[in-house]
């Protein structure tokens, strides 16, 4: 984790916020889209995105044979950078449930008044990586700005724990936050719940499960996966339009969590692909979605996940659910982890904070 501040000038978040733009997909779909900033041009490539994805094309692909899921874990992050936070104290404790214990991460600002609302955040990582280290900064972040506290557990990971281990750790730190509100300072019938990519999916389990529906008050995803099933018949290229010079760099961002989908049965489900339709898994299958709270869905534009999370904000907003849809123009899958590089990033730690604020 770095600590040095922002790799971006402020005049690029200033884009972020007031240059959005509203539409209507011909799917009916309510939609805002997010500009690229210092590139008023349609369908390009943010310049960081162009960037890294231009060098990993140039340098070849990876070798060949099976991933060390393990070590991958411990691997270095992307790229972070302290921009806000300094005042926020971390503390980390343990949810002993006899046979485990999980990790919590809390984190709370000075500015923390006792009864405010809490934010748990789900990180992502195809349900087998990720960690603290990755988040920390955007946390650090929602919590100065809100004065709410943060809490981001370490659930247990595939493939040492299959599905549906890592829901029941996220259900169950919802049960740790309302046993410890008090000593907390939170009031736990104000409970926001957000997760990036697979911590999308668990996000919309703990909702889909019902034990707390009347203390979750809003949900925020980061590009979820809501369809773990195999790439469906209406999903093409062709849902991407893309400058001619970029579509080599454009295309390659997609392609790298389309390949990564076939391998998700085996890694979470132990290679049974019907229950990646399991709408604990993946949301777009669940029958009814009326019961949701007020819910954010982000989406990246040059993101293979873009077309289920755009169709699953349409379902939201068709049941009636205070759905908000949100497409970052020019973004790859996974942008919100490099905060302090990207601009976005910070851009969406502002939406969940004033998002935050109203509950």
């Amino acid at each position: 984790m770095g600590t040095e501040e922002r790799k971006y000038p402020t005049s690029e978040l200033e884009v972020l916020e007031r240059g959005s733009r509203e539409v209507v997909e011909p799917n009916g779909l309510k939609l805002l889209l997010k500009p690229v900033p210092g590139d008023e041009r349609e369908h390009v490539l943010d310049p960081r995105v162009y960037a890294r994805a231009h060098a990993k094309l140039a340098a070849g692909p990876a070798p060949a044979g099976p991933v060390d899921v393990i070590a991958w874990r411990s691997a270095p992050n992307k790229e972070t950078h302290v921009v806000r936070g300094s005042n926020v104290a971390k503390k980390t404790v343990v949810m002993n449930f006899g046979d485990r214990g999980i990790p919590l991460h809390i984190f709370t600002p000075e500015s923390h008044e006792s009864g405010s609302a809490a934010l748990v955040f789900i990180h992502g990582g195809g349900f087998m990586v990720g960690n603290i280290g990755q988040y920390e900064n955007c946390l650090r972040d929602i919590a100065e700005r809100t004065g709410c506290v943060a809490i981001y557990p370490e659930y247990r990971l595939s493939p040492e724990t299959m599905f549906p281990g890592g829901v029941e750790d996220c259900v169950k730190t919802l049960d740790w936050l309302v046993e410890h509100a008090d000593e907390l300072g939170v009031d736990a019938t104000r409970v926001a719940v957000a997760g990036d990519s697979a911590g999308g999916s668990l996000t919309n389990a703990v909702v889909l499960d019902g034990s707390h529906a009347d203390r979750i008050k809003l949900v925020a995803e980061l590009y979820p996966l809501v369809d773990g099933g195999p790439v469906p018949e209406e999903w093409s290229y062709d849902l991407y339009e893309i400058v001619n010079d970029q579509r080599a760099e454009a295309l390659s961002r997609v392609d790298r969590i389309r390949n990564a989908n076939d391998d998700l049965p085996v890694m979470y489900t132990n290679s049974n692909a019907e229950k990646m339709l399991d709408p604990r898994v993946s949301a777009l299958f669940a029958e009814d979605v009326s019961a949701f709270p007020r819910t954010v869905i982000i989406s990246s534009e040059y993101d293979y996940l873009r077309y289920q999370d755009e169709l699953f904000a349409k379902r939201l907003q068709d049941a009636g659910v205070d759905a908000t849809a949100i497409r970052y123009r020019g973004c790859d899958h996974g942008f919100f982890e490099m905060y302090g590089v990207m601009p976005q990033a910070e851009d969406v730690c502002r939406v969940i904070s004033e998002e935050l604020a109203k509950i």
